[in-house]
């Protein structure tokens, strides 16, 4: 183990007097004192900023109640203008079912168009008259010339029995094999 240096100690030890030492104290605590005093400005103007940021958040928070009460004054109303407008349509909506049901259309039909009605009747009716002519004469030729594939009720019964006799015989052979 290392001895201390003693001849430094010694030396300090001859040269001390309490004046110095004292000295010495005062000149730390003023020091300290000072550092004390920065530290306390630092603090009074972090509670100066503290103070105006709550001032600024007291008036926002003021602002926001302020809002808020505006707004429910405005959701009310417009509740009360939609209310009012369904009120509104519901009332024009009435009206016309009852001006519908209480509306009567008196029309008047003159023998001069009664009878204009007539002549288009007959007309229709000898047109449909001519193209039903025209589709007999059509159809006879095609009977005539034996075109197409007409089956009388006897024959049409005579096939479709004749059909099925085929059929069963076919299924009664593949049931015997």
């Amino acid at each position: 183990m290392k001895q201390p240096d003693t001849a430094a100690l010694r030396e300090r030890l001859a040269n001390y007097t309490p004046e110095d030492e004292l000295e010495q104290d005062k000149q730390e605590l003023e020091g300290l004192l000072q550092e004390v005093n920065y530290q306390l400005i630092e603090l009074r103007n972090l509670l100066k900023e503290v103070n105006a940021l709550k001032e600024e958040l007291h008036g926002i928070h003021g602002s926001l109640k302020h809002t808020v009460q505006r707004e429910r004054t405005a959701f009310n109303a417009l509740v009360a203008a939609k209310d009012s407008a369904d009120n509104i349509v519901n009332g024009i909506n009435r009206a016309i079912v009852k001006a519908e049901q209480h509306t009567v259309i008196r029309a008047e039909i003159g023998t001069d168009e009664m009878e204009k009605v007539h002549q288009c009747t007959v007309q229709h009716i000898k047109a449909e008259k001519e193209l039903l002519e025209k589709h007999s004469v059509k159809m006879a030729k095609h009977l005539q010339s034996n075109e197409g594939i007409w089956l009388s009720t006897y024959w049409f019964t005579f096939f479709v029995i004749i059909q099925f006799i085929f059929c069963l015989a076919v299924g009664i052979w593949a049931w015997l094999k």
